[in-house]
């Protein structure tokens, strides 16, 4: 599973694969640019032909009469938990948002491992490994960003390729006839190259949802191999399966939700402050028309801005003040935030004290002073 924080129908693309896609268009649009007309036949060609290849990987065509794949038939005669996975995941991808290519590239590499892998371990351990995979990575993906869930099968895929990591390697030191040769290993590597392509330029891997969905595959291929793959056992299985998805939601529950409570809505304290300059600025301009009217004294505006706008000021710097745990690519907004505060403050100040005393110097240095913080306060505004 994989989970993704954009809401909408389940055709749109999340921003990660539009920058994907996006690469694509312009290193390909540009190539093109710059090519004869004689090279642009040749890579069409070579595209064509990559197309085709990567067709025969996916089904493995050519390669059926192969004595592995004899033996492979001999041991389970049927693929049947791979295609209903496959009819599974469609039928959520129309009630649930996931990217179009994500699902597509997530089901190429589910059916070419499938062909496989479901015949070496059985169609109950594969459907019990990737439920346990998809089950691992959702719990750890929706800890880190419960807002919007996306269900995908990039997680559950990851956990397969860990099961037939494992049992390819134990297969290769038993010297097994149900070890993948060569010429099969070459094709299981071309298309897992596009998927690990499409992982590094999108989510990225190495997170705490494909960890966890890779670490499924690789313990149910532990558990599966122990025993020795003729005699697998389910029950086994499943409960390693479980005891992982525990272990995944104990952590995700104690260690990574934990900066989720701490995290600061840096945003909602920035428009705060924003909110306290328009708000007082507006109230003193409201309260300077009554003075030039004669309605107020200089000492009356000069207090509006002691008991009400300068207290306001103050409470908003000590709310940034209080911030804790700021992530470290939101500190320099946060202090920007601070610096305005603090030069506004000290604008108003002046500004009271001239009034005051009638100082018209005094007012002019004032109004410098606010100059300067709202260059402060320019910065903040692309956030409101």
């Amino acid at each position: 599973m994989n989970f993704d924080g954009n809401k909408g129908t389940g055709l749109e693309l999340s921003r990660p694969v539009t920058h994907f896609l996006a690469l694509i268009l312009v290193v390909g649009g540009a190539a093109l640019y710059f090519m004869t007309t004689a090279e642009r036949t040749r890579l069409f060609r070579v595209i064509l032909a990559a197309l085709h290849y990567l067709k025969d990987a996916v089904i493995l065509e050519g390669l059926q009469g192969n004595p592995f794949f004899d033996a492979l038939r001999a041991r389970t005669p049927r693929v049947i938990a791979t295609p209903a996975l496959l009819a599974l995941s469609a039928i959520m991808f129309l009630f649930v948002q996931s990217p179009v290519l994500e699902l597509f590239i997530s089901a190429v590499c589910l059916w070419q491992i499938g062909l496989i892998l479901e015949r070496l371990v059985g169609p109950l351990a594969f459907t019990t490994v990737y439920v346990a995979a998809g089950v691992a990575a959702g719990v750890a993906v929706f800890a880190v960003s419960p807002e919007g869930m996306s269900v995908g099968m990039s997680g559950s895929v990851l956990g397969m390729y860990g099961l037939l990591l494992v049992t390819s390697i134990w297969n290769m030191l038993q010297q097994s006839d149900l070890t993948i040769p060569l010429s099969v290993v070459k094709r299981l590597a071309s298309v897992a190259a596009i998927f690990v392509l499409y992982k590094l330029t999108t989510t990225g891997l190495g997170n705490a949802a494909e960890l966890a969905a890779l670490g499924c595959g690789l313990i149910g291929g532990l558990v599966l191999m122990r025993d020795g793959i003729e005699r697998t056992r389910i029950r086994p299985l499943a409960g390693a399966m479980a005891t992982v998805v525990a272990v995944v939601t104990l952590y995700a529950v104690f260690v990574l939700q934990q900066p989720l409570t701490e995290t600061v809505d840096v945003r909602s304290e920035i428009n705060q402050v924003i909110a306290v300059e328009t708000r007082t600025v507006g109230l003193y301009d409201k309260e300077i028309e009554r003075f030039r009217k004669g309605r107020i004294n200089a000492a009356a505006l000069a207090a509006v801005i002691e008991k009400t706008i300068v207290p306001e000021l103050q409470v908003a710097a000590e709310r940034l003040r209080a911030l804790q745990d700021v992530p470290p690519e939101h500190q320099p907004l946060v202090a920007t935030a601070e610096k305005f505060l603090k030069l506004r403050d000290e604008s108003w100040r002046m500004r009271a004290r001239a009034l005051h005393t009638s100082d018209v110097r005094g007012l002019r240095q004032a109004d410098s002073k606010e100059q300067t913080s709202q260059e402060a306060f320019n910065r903040l505004m692309p956030l409101s």
